[in-house]
């Protein structure tokens, strides 16, 4: 971006919830670049507190504020508190999720309720109020984050996987209901992102198979960034989607569209030693 008039949300107020690192921080700092006013909506204070200082110290304008989404009530008191401090909310990426990581068997109640409050529950209940506020000025947008696993699965995190089925199945519902009213409600939908988490194994030294296994699975031969998803989002949040809406779009470099059988056929033309220990390093 060259100008201030070229800048897609300039004057817009943006929330982001899980924004303190990773993906919501990338697309975070996407909109502040592109002009908006973007809120940091997170539960680790230090960490909300520092991207704060970050993206200021950056020249980005930004808040951070803190929120607990498995509380009962936090979604909407999130989105009043931004209506009061700003007078409006133009855009709400619901990006937030539980953290916890654990198998079919070792799920818990506990864990079960924490992870459907932070990722389900919350974003129902923001995206409900951002669309009662929304509806009441000239619309908006809402963005949600939601997984190639609502589709697929793999060996962990079983709530992770269903709540993120009732992810995308919920952008549909608001969609249908909300852009009437001048909202429209579309997810981006990530497979393998390179991010905080994973970003330290992908990029050692000694994991060269894991890296070379993870590019081969994506006919694009890459892994995603943080970035991709932030880029698809500015687009959905943005009127160069206007016409769009109740859409889940697959950001995941092919990867899901590829039949399992051909996988291997085509891996065991690489050679079976070299297939071994990759298996074994991922």
């Amino acid at each position: 971006m060259t100008n201030s008039q070229e800048k897609r949300f300039t004057d817009k107020v943006v929330a982001v919830t899980g924004s303190a690192r990773g993906i919501g921080k990338n697309i975070a700092a996407a909109f502040a670049g592109e002009g908006a006013f973007v809120f940091i909506c997170d539960i680790n204070t230090e960490m909300g507190k520092a991207t704060e200082d970050e993206f200021r110290n950056r020249g980005l304008a930004c808040e951070y504020l803190k929120v607990d989404l498995a509380k009962s009530g936090a979604a909407a008191k999130m989105v009043q508190e931004i209506v009061k401090r700003k007078g409006c909310l133009d855009v709400l990426v619901n990006n937030a999720r539980s953290r916890h990581r654990v198998s079919m068997l070792e799920e818990t109640e506990e864990s079960w309720e924490q992870g459907m409050a932070v990722t389900l529950k919350g974003a129902f209940f923001a995206s409900q109020e951002a669309i009662r506020v929304m509806s009441e000025r000239s619309g908006g947008s809402i963005v949600n984050i939601s997984s190639v696993m609502a589709e697929m699965t793999c060996h962990e995190s079983p709530v992770y996987h269903i709540a993120k089925a009732g992810v995308s199945h919920m952008t549909r519902y608001f969609a249908t209901h909300g852009s009437p009213l001048g909202v429209r409600v579309n997810a981006v939908v990530p497979g393998f992102i390179v991010q905080d988490e994973n970003r330290e194994r992908y990029a050692g030294t000694d994991n060269k198979s894991y890296r070379e296994v993870g590019e081969f699975t994506h006919p694009v031969r890459t892994v995603g960034k943080s970035d991709d998803v932030a880029y698809a989002v500015l687009f959905l949040a943005s009127t160069e989607s206007c016409f769009i809406t109740g859409q889940c779009l697959v950001v995941d470099g092919g990867a899901t569209l590829q039949e399992q059988n051909s996988l291997i056929h085509r891996f065991s033309k690489t050679g079976h030693e070299g297939l071994e220990k990759a298996g074994k390093r991922i």
